[in-house]
């Protein structure tokens, strides 16, 4: 039987929103696709990718897989371009924003980003932001099919026991729980909320502020939190655990930052938070509103005054 070869940088047990994506489009095609993580097939040399052609290869003939999905266009794009003008495979292209964004600063990565989407079978945008991205490549966004982040469903009651639980370990029974889900990087906007909790304070002054997640402004945001008993750091968690948070806390918040050069394509733990029935509080840039949709709050990015209003405003009303 015929299967596609999905071919990507980020695949659970990875955590991180691309690889959610990736396994609920692979969950959804009956799991009959072979996937391969590219950084098993990678050499230090350039280019690192040379080694994922001859593996490729070997799969297409071996696993009879008859078109290629390609995620993280550069440089997997170039493995499926290439048998397609070999060997007359079809290719679809998962696009997620950054991706979109990164080669606009070469001339030599935009060419080829505009190559492969050029001739792409098919092209899918995890947001109709994201797809927007293409007009920077003279390609209609148009063309590309939209497909939001299949969220899978959850029993937030089974999760309610982890949550009382992870409140008496940090000794946070009775308080008022603020928490953010996230990859500790600048764009996240996660600085932006540890600035703004003084004035929260002044109103709410028994707060507790949760961050769940790692990343390389780990160190940094700890350092501004100056060890806060108010502000709790944990380093990424299985999705039990994240979910025991998602019931546990009061309000979720993520507000990134309207960066240039750095995009937020959607955001599937929005939906998550709203699948928990929690407020949900985010910012006015990229797929985000996508995201949220009605049911949430959006600030604009780098305002911190609404983000003190939104959260005091969410709590309030808790």
């Amino acid at each position: 039987m015929k299967k596609p070869l999905l071919i990507t940088y980020e695949y659970p047990p990875d955590y991180g929103g691309v690889g959610k994506y990736l396994e609920q489009e692979v969950a959804s095609f009956g799991n009959d696709v072979v996937v391969v993580r590219a950084q098993d097939h990678a050499m230090a040399l350039w280019p690192e990718w040379l080694p994922l052609m001859w593996h490729t290869l070997r799969l297409l003939r071996t696993s009879q897989c008859d078109s290629i999905w390609v995620s993280h266009i550069l440089p997997i794009g170039y493995v499926a371009l290439v048998y397609k003008k070999i060997f007359k495979i079809p290719y679809r292209v998962y696009l997620h924003g950054l991706d979109l964004v990164r080669p606009r600063k070469s001339i030599w990565k935009s060419f080829w980003m505009r190559t492969i989407l050029n001739n792409a079978d098919e092209i899918i945008c995890n947001s109709n932001a994201t797809a927007e991205l293409l007009s920077y490549y003279n390609i209609s966004p148009s063309i590309a099919h939209v497909k939001y982040p299949r969220i899978q469903s959850i029993n937030a009651q089974k999760y309610e026991s982890i949550g009382r639980e992870l409140r008496q370990k940090y000794g946070i029974s009775d308080k008022p729980v603020l928490l953010t889900v996230s990859r500790l990087i600048k764009r996240k906007g996660i600085d932006l909320v540890i600035r703004s909790l003084p004035e929260v304070w002044k109103q709410i002054p028994d707060l507790v502020y949760v961050v769940v997640g790692d990343g390389e402004e780990a160190s940094y945001l700890r350092e501004l939190a100056r060890n806060n008993p108010k502000i709790i750091f944990t380093h990424s968690i299985e999705d039990e655990e994240k979910y025991g948070w998602l019931s546990a806390c009061d309000c979720f918040i993520l507000t990134p930052r309207d960066d240039p050069d750095d995009f937020e394509g959607y955001g599937i733990v929005y939906k998550e938070a709203q699948m928990f029935s929690k407020p949900v509080i985010g910012s006015r840039v990229h797929g985000v509103p996508e995201a949220i949709g009605d049911d949430g709050v959006l600030i604009e990015p780098d305002n911190i005054d609404q983000i003190v209003y939104a959260i005091c405003q969410a709590l309030r009303h808790q």
